[in-house]
């Protein structure tokens, strides 16, 4: 199987000051199709020579680099300049790109910040921006490409399909790669390994990724398809997993519940304490949530939770607020203040702080209402707040989704 090695280089001293980068899973996703392995990603402060040297260093090891950010009009935005210095090339304006902003933007003559933004590598082909004012670059020098791209996910993402995967593709002409990404629930990153692994090895030469996330796997597959290779890996996995499969691609835990009410002309309703929405948000991300999903209350407090949900001031003395009793009765009020087919409740201790013997740090119950009456049940969570709380959102969807008939 043909393949070219990728390296990204992100951008921006927010990146190493605290910010999470996130971008490598998705630059892979994008690249393994156009048969790129994705092998390095660097992150560099906004200083020239340092992006310069990232450039520099990235175009001796692979074919393609990709630098992502300082793209834009401040004066930390220095990604065309360091460019030019790791390569030798000028800058030059580019009248096309400038006509581009005055008739997006109604603005003429262009400010100094937008006029910064029309210069180009010497010899280097734009990419327009739909989502933004900073245009990508792609320039090749002896059989490798240099592609600079704006930072915001929302801007470079449309650049692979409307302008990119033909560029890359066109001059590299590796073979189509076919690329399955199974989205996993309820089993652990080292559960889907043991369970993968007859599969793994039977399937010479695909490539084969297991990325772990709070409560969830994702099993990538890739490689050439002529044969069928990962055609029948991919079933063969899917027949091994079962109902562990949740769907595929882009597909969300929240999305795959929805689906199923949906379909059965179903609602729902939540009660989050410890989750604080979290759960929810993850919902109504989905656009045309609003058509089964009618609402719910974050009640973090005693209070909330009698208030809102009905839950009995007894219950709460006698059991506490991270009990199954407390999260079958948040459940049932949430159902019931709603008027739903369905609803969910969740209530922990997501710490750090907040934890006992009996009750430690990551004990999360879980309520889940239908039909058929209330389900309760709990888990043991270990990990940080934010990823306790990410699971714990994550487990309500994936039982929900299991319950829907």
């Amino acid at each position: 199987m043909a393949t070219g090695k990728a390296e990204i280089v992100c951008t921006g001293s927010e990146l190493l000051a605290g910010k999470l980068n996130l971008y490598a899973p998705l630059f892979h996703e994008r690249l393994a199709p156009l048969g790129f392995s994705l092998v390095r990603e660097q992150s560099s402060g906004d200083e020239l020579g340092a992006i310069a040297d990232c450039i520099k260093g990235a175009l001796k090891r692979a074919r393609l680099v990709l630098v992502v950010g300082g793209l834009g009009p401040t004066f930390d935005d220095l990604t065309r300049q360091a460019a030019a210095a790791a390569l030798g090339r000028k800058l030059v304006y580019s009248r096309p790109c400038a006509r581009i902003l005055e008739i997006n933007y109604k603005l003429k003559p262009l400010p100094p910040g937008f006029k910064n933004q029309c210069l180009l590598l010497d010899g280097a082909k734009p990419l327009e921006n739909s989502n933004g004012t900073a245009f990508g670059q792609v320039i090749t020098r002896g059989g490798k490409m240099l592609v600079l791209l704006p930072g915001p996910r929302k801007e470079w993402e449309p650049m692979f399909p409307n302008f990119l995967n033909a560029e890359i593709s066109g001059f590299f002409g590796f073979s189509p790669i076919t690329q399955v990404k199974l989205r996993l629930a309820g089993l652990w990153e080292t559960r889907a390994e043991e369970l993968l692994s007859p599969v793994m090895r039977r399937a010479k030469g695909a490539s084969c990724t297991i990325l772990a996330g709070p409560g969830t796997v994702d099993f990538i597959l890739s490689g050439e398809d002529e044969r069928g290779l990962i055609t029948k890996a991919a079933e063969a996995c899917r027949k091994i997993l079962g109902a562990k499969v949740y769907g595929e691609g882009g597909a969300t835990l929240a999305g795959a519940a929805g689906e199923k009410l949906k379909a059965r002309g179903a609602t729902l309703a939540a009660a989050e304490s410890c989750t604080g929405g979290l759960a929810a948000r993850l919902i109504t991300d989905i656009p045309g949530s609003s058509a089964w999903f009618l609402g719910g209350a974050v009640a973090y407090s005693d209070a909330a939770k009698i208030k809102f949900l009905g839950v009995r001031a007894a219950t709460i003395k006698r059991y506490g607020a991270v009990s199954g009793e407390c999260a079958r009765e948040m459940a049932a009020g949430a159902k019931r203040a709603l008027k739903s087919d369905y609803a969910f409740s969740v209530t922990g201790i997501a710490g750090p702080d907040g934890g006992t013997p009996e009750k430690p740090v990551g004990l999360v119950y879980f309520g889940l209402a239908g039909p058929g009456g209330v389900k309760v049940f709990r888990r043991r969570l270990r990990g940080t707040r934010p990823f306790i709380r990410a699971c714990a959102a994550n487990l309500i969807l994936d039982e929900l989704r299991k319950v829907i008939k």
